[in-house]
């Protein structure tokens, strides 16, 4: 694959990334287990029954070759941000 396929391949996620911090979501969580999420900022955790998470787009990674889900997580205290995931996060205890 050409070097102008491999960047239009993951193009597509950045420009969706870029557009999410725009519009606030600019931390970063990650998955600690399957009921806590932590902000790679300030390092806080949070349960998952305590944020609101919402699934909003995937794309193909060609650097990973797989499937990214891009979540944003909004928790009670204000922080806003994303997650990105090579599956969708089980909202399920």
């Amino acid at each position: 694959m050409k070097q102008s396929s491999l960047k239009k391949l993951n193009l597509t996620l950045t420009d969706r990334i870029i557009c999410l911090h725009q519009k606030g979501y600019t931390d970063d969580f990650l998955s600690i287990n399957s009921e806590k999420l932590q902000c790679i900022q300030n390092g806080e955790s949070f349960f998952i029954d305590d944020v609101r998470i919402n699934l909003v787009d995937c794309g193909y990674d060609i650097l990973t070759r797989s499937f990214q889900y891009i979540h944003t997580i909004d928790t009670q205290i204000g922080c806003r941000g994303l997650m990105i995931l090579n599956g969708i996060l089980p909202l399920y205890k």
